[in-house]
C-alpha cells in the first residue's frame, strides 16, 4: 500500500475515533452548551485515558524498531470521567510515526471519541516533546457537529497507568 494511501487510512481511523468518544459522554458529564449566541461556548471535561483497554496493534513497517511509517492502532480504548471514574465512551485511534527520534516522536495522529450523542475528531501531527502536549478538535458528529477546540495532556499518571487529559470543545 502506497504511503499516501496509508496516511489517508490513518488519519481516517482516528477522526472516527475521537467522535466516538464524546458521543457517549452523559450531558451532565459535559457541562452546558449555548446555542445561538454570537459568543463561542465552550465546554471543558477532564477525562482519564488508561495506558491498556480495548484492542491494539503496533505494526512496523521498516526497519525492525521505531522508524517512519510505522503506527500504533487502538479501538475501543476506554474513556473514564476524572472525577468519578465512571466510563463515559470509548475512543479509536491511528498514530504513524513520522520522526520517532526527533522530539520524543513525531507523529500524526488521529483520534474519534465515542460519546453519548455523538462524536468528536481529532487529528494533527504533534510532537510528543511539545509542552503541554495537544492536538486539534477538527470536528464532530450529532450533538458535536461543528465543535472545535484541542485535547491537552495534563499529566502522565504512571501510579494509576492513566493519561489525563483536558477536552476543550469549542462552538
Amino acid at each position: 500500500m502506497n504511503t499516501h494511501i496509508r496516511t489517508a487510512t490513518l488519519l481516517a481511523c482516528i477522526a472516527a475515533g475521537t467522535a466516538a468518544l464524546i458521543a457517549e459522554m452523559p450531558t451532565a458529564a459535559r457541562g452546558p452548551v449555548s446555542a445561538g449566541t454570537s459568543t463561542p461556548a465552550t465546554e471543558t471535561m477532564v477525562l482519564d485515558v488508561p495506558f491498556e483497554g480495548g484492542h491494539g496493534r503496533f505494526i512496523d513497517t521498516g526497519k525492525k524498531g521505531l522508524g517512519p511509517g510505522d503506527q500504533f492502532l487502538v479501538v475501543g480504548l476506554p474513556i473514564l470521567d476524572n472525577a468519578t471514574g465512571k466510563k463515559l465512551g470509548t475512543t479509536d485511534a491511528v498514530e504513524m510515526m513520522m520522526f520517532p527520534n526527533r522530539h520524543d516522536g513525531t507523529v500524526t495522529m488521529q483520534y474519534t471519541l465515542r460519546l453519548p450523542g455523538g462524536h468528536i475528531d481529532l487529528d494533527g501531527v504533534v510532537r510528543h516533546s511539545d509542552k503541554p502536549f495537544r492536538i486539534p478538535v477538527t470536528g464532530g458528529t450529532g450533538r458535536y457537529l461543528g465543535v472545535g477546540g484541542q485535547l491537552t495532556l495534563l499529566k502522565e499518571d504512571t501510579r494509576r497507568n492513566i493519561n489525563v487529559m483536558r477536552l476543550e470543545l469549542v462552538r
